[in-house]
């Protein structure tokens, strides 16, 4: 499915598992793995002793490389590893860039001190620097049958998130579930405008037609061979949308887009959306640029 994939590492248990993962589903993957030194904070007694942080970056940059070479060493596989000195996100963007890489992995943490803290968003940070599709992982909690969760905003240029939803259910052989919510506005718009009857009538009618848009944005040589779902829903704030209804179907993965577009700072492009999913889903998330 990969021919390149970065894997990047901060050396917590998640990121440990979240190579054995990656490795076990993606064996014929040629494997890039990646760490980030940030800055150092050096004691000035250690400073006037070795005439500044050269040597203890050099030792600190040297250390990583040996980790990662014994962890690719313990899980078998032979593994290009990169190690940069820099913001994790922003470096691990370049990395990606350089090596050619069709998607990054990186692994989530499930506590976190303070979702508004950008320094505990590093996975949302690296989804904003980073043009290639990014995997958020988190361990499966479920013995279920395996569930994709694409979740659609059906806008034009939106067809690769439910592209690449059918395709993991496919290489995965789970279950594909089309989800689109109908903003919560158009429906007190409605009502503002027409009767009860005429309102719920309308509704109906979009509710169908966006039913047939998701389904159309399946690839053809798909849609007979993966087993889907679809879910138009209405009322509540799209985040909660998503985030309960991967509960409630015990979804293993949510497939969402990221907008890409030259000229645009990529704070802008990831979307409140999309990164209030990353950061408060307790699922795996893969995000697509569309």
């Amino acid at each position: 499915m990969y021919d390149r994939i970065l894997i990047g590492i901060d050396f917590s248990d998640s990121s440990v598992e979240t190579v054995r993962w990656t490795v076990s589903r993606f064996p014929t993957a040629e494997i890039t793995l990646f760490h980030a030194i940030g800055p150092l904070s050096i004691p000035g007694y250690l400073s006037r002793t070795l005439g500044g942080g050269t040597e203890l970056m050099r030792e600190k940059e040297l250390d990583a490389r040996t980790n990662l070479e014994h962890l690719a060493e313990g899980i078998g596989i032979d593994a290009r590893i990169e190690v940069r000195l820099g913001w994790a996100p922003e470096s691990l963007a370049i990395t990606a860039e350089e090596i050619g890489a069709e998607l990054v992995v990186v692994g989530a943490h499930r506590k976190r001190v303070n979702p508004s803290d950008e320094l505990g968003n590093t996975c949302a940070a690296i989804v904003r620097k980073t043009i290639v599709p990014v995997l958020v992982w988190r361990p499966v909690v479920n013995d279920r049958d395996k569930t994709i969760l694409a979740a659609l905003d059906l806008r034009e240029g939106s067809a690769p998130v439910a592209a690449t939803g059918a395709r993991y259910a496919s290489y995965f052989d789970a279950r594909l579930l089309l989800l689109h919510a109908i903003p919560s506005t158009l429906h007190g718009y409605l009502r503002a405008v027409s009767t009860a009857p005429k309102v719920e009538e309308t509704m109906r009618g979009l509710e169908s037609e966006a039913r047939r848009d998701a389904l159309e944005r399946i690839p053809k040589d798909l849609r007979d061979q993966v087993p889907t779902q679809v879910a138009i829903v209405r009322g509540r704030p799209i985040v909660s949308h998503i985030l309960n209804t991967a509960e409630s179907e015990s979804a293993d993965l949510i497939v969402i887009g990221k907008y890409h577009a030259p000229g645009l700072a990529a704070r802008v492009l990831l979307g409140g959306i999309t990164a209030a999913v990353i950061q408060n889903a307790n699922c795996s998330v893969l995000t697509v640029p569309v």
